[in-house]
């Protein structure tokens, strides 16, 4: 229990850097700091591991399950997130830099992983 109230703490941390970068980023009249969307990323990392880490702690069957679907999942958003931002990077519908763009897509990474892995764990 001491450890999800950690994991929580971390991600209030998380969040609260974020909302300072990205209030930071958008009071000087430009697009957010790429770091935010990084900060953004682990601040749902650890929300979902305060989630998980009473069923991973166990090491057992299902958790492993929950790691295997979770990963498989995450690999088909990935490619669908790769093959938005080539679209439109490609037909200039956005203009943004690569840094943007890597930071932007790390963090959906992130996201997404932990993301399908709290939603298989709910549904076995």
């Amino acid at each position: 229990m001491a450890m999800n109230k950690t994991y929580i703490g971390f991600g209030v941390f998380f969040a609260l850097n974020a909302l300072l970068l990205i209030s930071v980023g958008l009071s000087t009249g430009n697009e957010p700091i790429p770091v935010s969307y990084m900060m953004v990323g682990m601040s749902i990392m650890t929300f979902c591991l305060s989630y998980l880490q009473p069923q991973f702690k166990a090491r057992d069957e299902r958790s492993r399950m929950i790691r295997e679907k979770g990963m498989f999942y995450s690999y088909f958003a990935v490619l669908g997130y790769i093959m938005v931002f080539l679209f439109l990077l490609q037909f200039n519908i956005v203009n943004i830099s690569s840094v943007t763009v890597l930071s932007a897509l790390a963090a959906m990474l992130i996201s997404t992983v932990f993301v399908s892995m709290v939603i298989i764990a709910k549904r076995h």
